[in-house]
């Protein structure tokens, strides 16, 4: 008997869309920003925030009237990572590679098909730091880490020329490049992204290898542009490869 799939609950739906409003933007909003940012007639948004504040998950001033994310919806993300054993077995291998490196060290997973999700950070003790921030995301197809998921995912060439053609790239790489860099980090086993996604940031990313399943996480290593030469940063790909394999091999015990 086939199981049917699940359809969704619009007001649970919902809610967990406001969640990701105020936990994306970091700034509060009022009820009727929250509203029209989301669809939703203000009444139901009301209703909802308010239902959400009960549950500890939002917080609410009074003096400015407005909402933003809660303690207790970033206590359920700690619980959730505390839980995953990639990411402690991550945790030193990152550090080190961000002193060696003096670079920002990132552990991403898949949170979608569309998205990227920071879970963990390293950075050197070097003053002058790249700005990245655990629970930021990003579209799937940006980025090394983007083009280490799309290479690893095997997704075909008019997938990829969709995924390249969603995104807004600052620097100047073409479509067809694009599709090459893919094909040349299945290859590799690493992608490699210079200046297209961020001006003045180079980045290396590698997949951590999951026996038997779909790929979910991913490692990076991001650079001041200036730091690094060609050479170097294929290097730290390497590296960066070798140690993402590190790291699976931990998570699994």
């Amino acid at each position: 008997m086939t199981r049917a799939a699940a359809t969704p609950v619009p007001s649970v739906s919902k809610a967990i869309a406001i969640l990701r409003l105020l936990g994306r933007g970091g700034e509060p909003m009022g009820v009727t920003a929250i509203a029209r940012a989301t669809g939703m007639g203000p009444s139901s948004a009301f209703n909802l925030v308010r239902t959400l504040v009960a549950e500890g998950l939002v917080d609410f001033d009074r003096t400015t009237k407005s909402y933003r994310i809660g303690m207790g919806s970033i206590d359920f993300a700690r619980m959730a990572l505390r839980s995953d054993g990639v990411v402690a077995a991550a945790r030193p291998v990152m550090d080190a590679l961000a002193e060696h490196y003096d670079a920002a060290i990132g552990l991403w997973r898949a949170a979608s098909g569309e998205r990227l999700l920071l879970l963990a950070l390293a950075e050197s003790e070097e003053a002058t730091r790249i700005h990245m921030a655990v629970g930021q995301r990003q579209p799937m197809g940006a980025g090394a880490t983007g083009r280490a998921f799309l290479a690893e995912w095997r997704v075909e060439e008019p997938a990829l020329r969709q995924a390249y053609a969603a995104i807004r790239w600052p620097g100047k790489i073409d479509e067809d490049a694009y599709v090459g860099q893919i094909e040349t980090a299945r290859r590799i086993g690493y992608a490699l992204d210079n200046q297209w996604l961020n001006l003045g940031i180079v980045t290396a990313a590698a997949i951590v290898p999951e026996a038997g399943g779909t790929a979910r996480y991913a490692l990076s290593a991001s650079m001041f542009a200036g730091s690094v030469d060609a050479r170097r940063l294929n290097e730290i790909g390497q590296e960066i490869k070798k140690s993402a394999g590190m790291i699976a091999g931990l998570g699994a015990k």
